[in-house]
């Protein structure tokens, strides 16, 4: 399997993302937000996030899974090939926030390689498992493809590690659904909140920067 047939699949699903986006728009509009939502928070935060507000929507346990593992597989296919096409050839990335963005997967992969080595394919499920910065399974298919693993192998063992992650937090958030369902508003507005002023503080920096 070929970095650029990664590449394509990933685009495709992103096709149908859109697709779906509209069909909801047309047949479902009360799910339009909350799954808008859901996808903004989960690639910004990360999974807890997303399943948060969804489990505050009050989306069935079945979608939610589903629709998360769906996104975060979109951007696994899409950087994965990527980072690995541009591994050796990084200046060539010409479009500034995926360039920077690399940059510092590059420096976390290399960071966690070590670790995760000592432990191969174990390492490298615990590490998608983990729900912290810079981890998860879009550097985690980095480290794989750093520790030498197949693209199969690399790809399956993120996503099925992800598939999993996604259930257990599930679960785990589950005990607090009383909670964030009664304030489920404010847990929404407070992460699209938050979201704005990370998108503006990007924004001013790299204003900034092109000013000095």
């Amino acid at each position: 399997m070929k970095s650029t047939h990664i590449l394509k699949f990933g685009f495709l699903l992103l096709i149908l993302f859109f697709i779906l986006t509209i069909y909801v728009t047309v047949f479902h509009k009360e799910l339009l937000q909350p799954l808008l939502s859901i996808t903004a928070t989960n690639i910004i935060f990360g999974r807890m996030a997303g399943l948060s507000i969804g489990i505050a929507s009050q989306i069935d346990a079945l979608t939610l899974i589903l629709f998360n593992f769906y996104i975060e597989s979109i951007m696994v296919l899409i950087l994965y090939p990527i980072f690995a096409m541009s591994w050796d050839n990084l200046e060539k990335v010409s479009y500034t926030p995926l360039k920077e963005f690399l940059q510092k997967s590059h420096k976390s992969a290399i960071k966690h390689e070590p670790t995760i080595k000592k432990y191969g394919s174990i390492g490298l499920i615990i590490f998608v498992l983990t729900p912290f910065a810079m981890t998860g399974p879009v550097v985690g298919s980095f480290v794989g493809f750093l520790l030498g693993f197949s693209h199969m192998k690399t790809l399956i063992t993120v996503l099925l590690s992800t598939l999993f992650a996604i259930i257990m937090w599930l679960f785990i958030i589950k005990n607090f659904e009383d909670n964030l369902v009664f304030y489920g508003d404010i847990v929404v507005n407070s992460l699209l909140i938050a979201a704005g002023v990370a998108v503006a503080v990007y924004l001013l920096k790299r204003y900034t920067n092109k000013t000095t």
